[in-house]
């Protein structure tokens, strides 16, 4: 039986991780001095790279955990380690570390690691042994749409807001994560303890 709540909690979750708005102002640098129809066609792709890690790491997380050999409880305190850095690393510098240059390989650096990371992963892996795999899926879509929809008027935005209010969201960002680092990383260890 599917949960709305539990979607949409996860999708919130899941959004706040990916966190497209701190990948912005890399992307902006890369996209800038390109054409309408070159940005079009690297945030085409590199959404459709976006979607498909969600999928695959949906579908996919438990069997990665089986052939890893991984218990859930190990998962969610590296998961919680690995996340608590990334959020320390953009409270601190406002915006996502990966640096990325312009080219035709653009959309690789784009779709992972500055939006679907480490810790995007990590999530989608837990969820999809904690929730169940179509409940992962289905709020990974939710998710998706928000992110596709900042990515394809990202210089929109940046030129609406300015790169200063992005930079300082991305901060907040940060805590939000932090707060999903610390309840995953507490369940991990009460998993340890029992």
């Amino acid at each position: 039986m599917l949960d709305p709540w539990i979607i949409l909690g996860l999708s919130v979750q899941i959004f706040a991780i990916m966190d497209p708005l701190a990948a912005l102002p890399t992307l902006m640098t890369v996209i800038e001095p390109l054409s309408g129809d070159e940005v079009r066609r690297i945030v085409n792709r590199a959404s459709l790279a976006v979607l498909l890690l969600l999928v695959i790491f949906s579908v996919a997380g438990g069997l990665i955990l089986q052939a890893f050999g991984i218990s859930l409880t190990s998962l969610r305190i590296a998961a919680g380690v690995i996340l608590m850095a990334i959020a320390v690393d953009t409270l601190i510098t406002g915006h996502k570390p990966e640096k990325i240059e312009a080219g035709e390989y653009v959309i690789v650096p784009i779709a992972t690691p500055l939006i679907v990371g480490p810790g995007t992963m990590t999530l989608l892996i837990t969820s999809s042994r904690v929730y169940g795999i179509l409940s992962t899926l289905i709020a990974a879509l939710i998710a998706f749409i928000p992110t596709y929809l900042l990515l394809r008027f990202s210089q929109a935005i940046v030129r609406v807001v300015g790169k200063t209010f992005i930079h300082g969201l991305g901060r907040f960002m940060s805590i939000i994560i932090a707060s999903f680092a610390a309840e995953m990383f507490m369940e991990g260890v009460r998993g340890l303890i029992r």
